[in-house]
């Protein structure tokens, strides 16, 4: 068991991170492939998308059209070497909706001028697009439907339903980012989620740089780089010179219920030092995050927390300032949901390192002590917003909304929520993936299903090009 006198390295400003110094380690590093040859280091970027109800879905383009025209930069200077979306949109009768995927690919046609040009090599040779249909073309932008009937399929021929213990990919957040590792390609992949407003391109470098420059390093490399910021709310009810002080479920519930059981039990202190733990930004090697089992739903950034802790430790972890963060909100009433989720995932793991459940004295404790940490955690965000509000960078909106009044109605909603949990009167089903490792090991075919799910990848971004109308018809034989 790891000790709590370890640390989590906290790097700082991500604006220390010079992107020509950046770009430099990066070309330079080389890695072992699978054919014992070194080949240049490679960066996937995955965004996860799962856009909502019709009056919010433009903002919500917008937002991912800017994602990727900033990471267009990346691109053009050879920092990112792909982009992988992988969308859960589904439509009113609950079932998959292409729009997302399709929109993505107009807007990648229109940004990235690499994916443009593989898109007009196919439309120029006619075997080029034939290439593209059978998934033979690698496109740079990749976009995937997590409930596409063609990757079952895959999954299914090369028996990894058989170690899931469950057909088809499961609902959640998690279990997209899971699919996403095998359809990467990169030694360093890069999540990042789609609803950031003010997204910039150093997001990217300084979560991916630890990783990279300590490449070579062993046993003192990185392997994992979390972001922190101050969270800002955007609702479509708000103005444009509006916003609330976000992250309600990670401030007023994770972070005091973290500090609250790490204390309680002496386990896990490092968890202590995350400054933001559902942050859905994060970089992690690829051999790492190979060995991770996922949870399937929304508390899979925690569930990653504690496994990381257990198989790399916490000097192989880092976290990055990225400052003032700017995104899309949800209404109240869904982050109920998400905290049970989360409680569940953290009070779970405790309860299984120890191997015995809590007792009743440990429970009230653990109550007790997370209302405290809860209660603490209003007096801090009053300091963010005086601090906010005085400060001159411009990403901070003129107007900052806080009520300490609904803060501390919510903690008191949470303070429910955790009861409920510590009583387990309502279990929160959470289904948890084993890790890519376990599925090499015990279908002994990763290699040929990587390649097939990359395959399956390709043919969707080809058919969401087609259904766009930016696939045309090749030059026919003239007789």
């Amino acid at each position: 068991m790891r000790t709590s006198s370890e640390k989590i390295l906290d790097l700082g400003d991500y604006t220390t991170f010079g992107l020509d110094s950046c770009l430099k380690d990066k070309t330079d590093t080389m890695v072992l492939d699978e054919g014992g040859l070194y080949s240049p280091l490679a960066v996937s970027l995955i965004i996860p998308t799962r856009f909502g109800s019709e009056e919010g879905r433009e903002i919500e383009r917008e937002t991912l059209k800017k994602i990727l025209s900033k990471c267009s930069e990346l691109v053009d200077v050879g920092y990112l070497d792909e982009i992988v979306v992988i969308d859960a949109t589904r439509d009113k009768n609950g079932k998959r909706d292409f729009r997302v995927l399709q929109n993505v690919v107009k807007v990648a046609y229109e940004e990235v001028g690499l994916f443009r040009e593989q898109v007009h090599l196919l439309n120029k040779y006619g075997s080029e697009n034939e290439k593209g249909k059978r998934g033979l073309t690698d496109f740079f932008v990749k976009v995937v439907h997590q409930f596409d009937d063609n990757i079952p399929k895959v999954l299914a021929k090369f028996g990894v339903f058989g170690v899931t213990g469950v057909f088809g990919v499961p609902y959640g957040k998690g279990a997209g980012l899971w699919l996403s590792i095998p359809i990467a390609g990169g030694d360093v992949l890069c999540f990042v989620d789609s609803d950031i407003l003010n997204f910039r391109k150093e997001f990217v470098t300084a979560l991916c740089h630890p990783i990279v420059y300590s490449w070579n390093l062993r046993k003192a490399a990185t392997k994992f780089v979390k972001a922190y910021y101050t969270r800002l709310t955007k609702t479509p009810d708000l103005s444009s010179e509006e916003a609330i002080l976000g992250g309600r479920v990670c401030r007023l519930f994770a972070l005091p219920l973290v500090q609250s059981v790490t204390n309680s039990l002496d386990l896990y202190g490092p968890l202590r030092m995350i400054k933001y733990p559902l942050a859905g930004e994060f970089a992690v090697s690829r051999d790492a995050i190979e060995g991770l089992d996922l949870s399937s739903a929304y508390s899979v950034e925690m569930y990653l927390l504690f496994q990381l802790l257990d198989l790399v430790g916490s000097a192989s972890m880092a976290q990055v300032d990225l400052q003032v963060y700017n995104h899309i909100g949800q209404k109240f009433l869904k982050l109920e949901s998400l905290a049970h989720q989360v409680g569940t995932c953290i009070v779970g793991r405790v309860t299984e390192k120890r191997e015995k459940p809590l007792t009743d004295h440990e429970s009230k404790q653990i109550l007790r002590s997370y209302e405290k940490s809860a209660n603490q955690m209003i007096k801090k965000s009053q300091k963010w917003i005086s601090r906010l509000r005085k400060s001159m960078e411009p990403r901070v909106p003129k107007k900052l909304i806080y009520s300490i009044e609904e803060d501390e109605k919510r903690i008191q909603c949470f303070l429910k929520v955790l009861e409920s949990i510590l009583s387990e009167k309502a279990k929160e089903k959470i289904i948890s993936l084993p890790s890519w490792d376990t599925i090499r090991a015990k279908t002994g075919n990763y290699f040929i299903l990587r390649e097939m799910l990359r395959r399956r990848s390709n043919q969707s971004t080809w058919s969401r090009l087609n259904e766009c109308g930016l696939i045309r018809r090749p030059p026919t034989l003239r007789g």
